[in-house]
Protein backbone atom coordinates (compact mmCIF):
# COMPACT_ATOMS: atom_id res chain seq x y z
CA UNK A 1 0.00 0.00 0.00
CA UNK A 2 1.24 3.18 -0.72
CA UNK A 3 0.66 6.74 0.65
CA UNK A 4 1.27 8.30 -2.90
CA UNK A 5 -2.56 9.70 -3.52
CA UNK A 6 -2.75 11.28 -0.28
CA UNK A 7 0.55 12.98 -0.89
CA UNK A 8 -1.15 14.13 -4.05
CA UNK A 9 -4.53 15.50 -3.02
CA UNK A 10 -2.74 17.26 -0.19
CA UNK A 11 -0.20 19.27 -2.66
CA UNK A 12 -3.35 20.13 -4.98
CA UNK A 13 -5.37 21.15 -1.65
CA UNK A 14 -2.24 23.12 -0.66
CA UNK A 15 -1.83 24.64 -4.34
CA UNK A 16 -4.88 25.44 -4.76
CA UNK A 17 -5.50 27.77 -0.98
CA UNK A 18 -1.80 29.10 -2.25
CA UNK A 19 -3.53 29.96 -5.46
CA UNK A 20 -6.84 31.89 -3.41
CA UNK A 21 -9.07 28.79 -2.55
CA UNK A 22 -10.58 29.39 0.78
CA UNK A 23 -11.68 26.69 2.43
CA UNK A 24 -14.96 26.02 5.05
CA UNK A 25 -13.05 24.50 8.14
CA UNK A 26 -16.29 22.09 9.10
CA UNK A 27 -17.42 21.25 5.46
CA UNK A 28 -13.80 20.70 4.01
CA UNK A 29 -11.24 20.67 6.64
CA UNK A 30 -12.72 18.17 8.86
CA UNK A 31 -14.20 15.56 6.90
CA UNK A 32 -10.60 15.64 4.84
CA UNK A 33 -8.22 15.36 7.87
CA UNK A 34 -10.67 12.51 9.11
CA UNK A 35 -10.11 10.60 6.24
CA UNK A 36 -6.53 11.80 5.52
CA UNK A 37 -5.99 9.92 9.61
CA UNK A 38 -7.76 6.56 8.51
CA UNK A 39 -5.66 6.40 5.56
CA UNK A 40 -2.79 7.08 7.32
CA UNK A 41 -3.52 4.64 10.20
CA UNK A 42 -4.28 2.09 7.30
CA UNK A 43 -0.56 2.65 5.71
CA UNK A 44 0.84 2.76 9.41
CA UNK A 45 0.17 -1.38 9.56
CA UNK A 46 1.44 -1.69 6.83
CA UNK A 47 4.41 0.27 6.96
CA UNK A 48 5.69 -1.36 10.71
CA UNK A 49 5.32 -4.83 8.70
CA UNK A 50 8.24 -3.75 6.46
CA UNK A 51 11.48 -5.61 6.89
CA UNK A 52 13.37 -1.84 4.95
CA UNK A 53 12.07 0.52 7.85
CA UNK A 54 12.73 1.24 11.28
CA UNK A 55 9.82 2.03 13.77
CA UNK A 56 11.00 5.63 14.22
CA UNK A 57 11.13 6.36 11.07
CA UNK A 58 7.17 5.07 10.51
CA UNK A 59 6.70 7.64 13.37
CA UNK A 60 8.50 10.05 11.68
CA UNK A 61 6.63 9.90 8.46
CA UNK A 62 3.25 9.01 10.55
CA UNK A 63 3.37 12.66 12.64
CA UNK A 64 4.52 14.16 9.20
CA UNK A 65 1.27 13.20 7.20
CA UNK A 66 -0.65 13.89 9.90
CA UNK A 67 0.68 17.76 9.89
CA UNK A 68 0.31 18.11 6.03
CA UNK A 69 -3.09 17.18 6.19
CA UNK A 70 -3.88 20.16 8.08
CA UNK A 71 -1.19 22.57 6.65
CA UNK A 72 -2.44 21.95 2.99
CA UNK A 73 -5.48 24.14 4.41
CA UNK A 74 -2.71 27.04 5.53
CA UNK A 75 -1.52 28.80 2.32
CA UNK A 76 0.88 30.79 4.22
CA UNK A 77 2.97 27.63 5.24
CA UNK A 78 6.40 27.54 3.82
CA UNK A 79 6.47 26.22 0.30
CA UNK A 80 9.94 24.69 0.71
CA UNK A 81 9.26 23.44 4.36
CA UNK A 82 5.73 22.13 2.83
CA UNK A 83 8.07 20.47 -0.36
CA UNK A 84 10.93 19.31 1.91
CA UNK A 85 7.83 17.55 4.25
CA UNK A 86 6.34 15.92 0.92
CA UNK A 87 9.39 14.39 -0.32
CA UNK A 88 10.77 13.05 3.35
CA UNK A 89 7.10 11.24 3.50
CA UNK A 90 8.09 10.07 -0.04
CA UNK A 91 11.14 8.96 0.60
CA UNK A 92 9.84 6.92 2.96
CA UNK A 93 6.82 5.32 1.40
CA UNK A 94 9.14 4.39 -1.16
CA UNK A 95 11.39 2.41 0.91
CA UNK A 96 8.35 0.21 2.13
CA UNK A 97 7.40 -0.76 -1.62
Amino acid sequence: MTIEPLLQEIERIYQAGRNGQEYDFQTEVVPFVAKADTLIADWQQNAQNSPYLRPAMVESAVDQLKQLSVQAFQPKTSLKRFNETIKSVRYIDQLMQ
